[in-house]
């Protein structure tokens, strides 16, 4: 009786321990967990002294916006120590840098291709590079310096204002082209400046050379577009520094758009690419999660450059545990917290991986714990039990729980990528078009990772019951008794091997309820292969393991073995 209490309590501290380090440890399959993000930004350099150090060298335009996207971060951020990281101290320095300097209040700083450019009263007032280009004198004596330029790529571009076959915006000979010409002007002035990436100004040279050529202005008008959309935000200082970290058009256009409607989250979207690992990383990122993008870039920002770079090397979104969880890690020892988020963080695939054993051993302590607690006068009569099957048994709810746990417990595992907002198009489909595709609609012609993660759900769920079934099978064959007694146990066990069709019909049920409520959208191809899925499995249970065994048995009976 000691030796059990002491097994029985044993098991409960040992899935405790187990299932609260699963629990604890900040790994997921699609999320970066914010407590990884805070600790992968400690010793990493700041937004504020970023900002400090970009003043020292005279750019007080990028240490401004800097700046403003520090402070949003903050405002963003739960942790009051980043509002005190320096903020407020390189607030001070900008404003006695902006008191000493007025004439780099234009430009935001000094550059030698502005040189004897007419600015007059403009140089102390704040501006943004559109607003010098539109201006017709300062656009004339840009466009004059630029004509004695050497480079192929220059020419090219300043080619563009011959075009007269444009489809966007209109053409510089007309009334209208003046906004053509200016961003036509900032492109070359990109490039004679030498702030455009190798790649980016190469594929700047061929859409401008294929523009004059007559093969069509749509790309290089697109690039305008998306060079416009930065121009008239920021000053010259920003816009270049901003365009010398683009390393594709595709990129800049990621960028463009997740700013399209956000334009009050400019400075996050600056100081993202400017502190992270590149601007094709926070392109990619804000294409894969355009609506929670910017948000999550600033709780990576507000924990630092590390911080911000842990969320663009990983590409997932950013998850912040629910309060029992984080209060669960807030009592850990300092140094068990920093090990735990330095193995997620180096070897996150091994984290994982023992994270799910974690829970699969745990759930299994206690499953057997509960068998352990049940009285006897429950449980089968002992004649009827046979060695091993129990554990059996149990092992296969300890993967049901591991299932279940992953998917109700991993963070948007069963959320469709978000949708991106696209450009204008008109389109006019056809009566039969417009049939096929609300068909499409309707049968989720489209597979969406909700309608996966249900597949996944539907299929594992009749696998357990598969298993299940089986041990079962296998506890009838170890019988002691006859032949025709084992007939008897078979034919009262026949609804538990015909589960699998009452629980497919039942996800069925429920998947079409859920999807009239709009609840989910998981499609009604998932729905149907709840149902599916009971039927193959059930299929296969009956046809290749108890019709076999039952014919067995039928032939020893018949011959009067026992």
């Amino acid at each position: 009786m000691f030796s059990l209490f002491f097994q029985r309590l044993w098991l409960f501290a040992a899935g405790f321990a187990l299932l609260a380090a699963a629990a604890v440890l900040p790994i997921y399959l699609r999320a970066v967990d914010s407590w990884a993000v805070e600790s992968a930004g400690v010793k990493t350099i700041s937004l504020a002294e970023e900002a400090k150090d970009q003043l020292a060298l005279e750019k007080p335009g990028i240490a401004d916006l800097l700046l403003k996207g520090a402070q949003q971060c903050a405002k963003k951020s739960s942790k009051s120590s980043f509002r005190a990281d320096g903020l407020e101290n390189a607030l001070s320095a900008l404003g006695e840098f902006r008191r000493s300097y007025p004439d780099l209040a234009f430009l935001g700083g000094d550059f030698p291709e502005w040189e004897n450019v007419p600015l007059g009263n403009r140089a102390r007032q704040e501006g943004t590079a559109l607003d010098a280009l539109i201006h017709k004198q300062i656009r004339a004596a840009v466009l004059q310096r630029l004509q004695s330029s050497r480079r192929p790529g220059v020419q090219a571009v300043l080619q563009n204002r011959d075009l007269t076959h444009t489809e966007v915006f209109p053409p510089v000979s007309s009334p209208g082209g003046g906004a053509l010409e200016a961003v036509i002007a900032a492109a070359a002035l990109l490039s004679q400046g030498n702030y455009l990436n190798a790649n980016f100004r190469f594929e700047l040279r061929r859409l401008a050379d294929d523009a004059n050529r007559g093969h069509g202005a749509q790309g290089i008008e697109s690039t305008y577009l998306d060079l416009l959309a930065f121009a008239r935000r920021m000053n010259w200082a920003q816009f270049s520094a901003f365009m010398a970290r683009m390393e594709s058009r595709q990129t800049l256009g990621r960028l463009a758009r997740a700013i399209a409607d956000k334009e009050e989250e400019l400075p996050v979207l600056f100081a993202a690419v400017w502190m992270g690992t590149s601007a094709d990383a926070v392109g990619r990122y804000l294409h894969r999660y355009p609506e929670s993008g910017l948000q999550d870039l600033a709780l990576g920002l507000s924990a630092h450059q590390g911080g911000l770079n842990s969320i663009l090397n990983r590409q997932e979104r950013v998850h912040r545990p629910a309060f029992v969880r984080q209060k669960m890690r807030d009592s850990l020892p300092p140094a068990l917290q920093a090990f735990a988020v330095h193995i997620a963080s180096q070897l996150p695939w091994l984290s994982l991986l023992a994270k799910y054993m974690a829970i699969l051993i745990g759930s299994f302590f206690w499953i057997r714990l509960a068998f352990l607690l049940v009285p006897g006068k429950f449980l089968q009569p002992r004649i009827f039990r046979v060695e091993g099957i129990a554990t059996l048994r149990q092992q296969i709810l300890a993967l049901l729980f591991l299932v279940l746990a992953v998917m109700l417990g991993e963070p948007f595992l069963a959320q469709d990528q978000q949708k991106e907002e696209a450009p204008l198009r008109w389109k006019f489909p056809t009566a039969p078009a417009a049939v096929v595709e609300k068909a499409d609609a309707m049968l989720g012609a489209k597979i969406g990772d909700a309608a996966m993660v249900a597949l996944a759900f539907f299929f594992l769920v009749q696998a357990v019951l598969y298993g299940l079934s089986l041990a079962k099978l296998k506890e009838i064959q170890k019988q002691t008794g006859s032949s025709r007694l084992k007939l008897r146990l078979l034919d009262n066990e026949e609804n538990m091997f015909d589960s699998g069709l009452y629980v497919g019909l039942g996800g069925t049920v429920l998947s079409l309820v859920l999807l009239t409520l709009q609840i989910v959208q998981i499609g009604l191809m998932a729905a149907y292969a709840s149902t599916l899925f009971g039927i193959i499995f059930v299929s296969l249970l009956k046809i290749f393991h108890v019709r076999p065994y039952r014919r067995k048995l039928l032939i020893e009976t018949e011959a009067g073995i026992l």
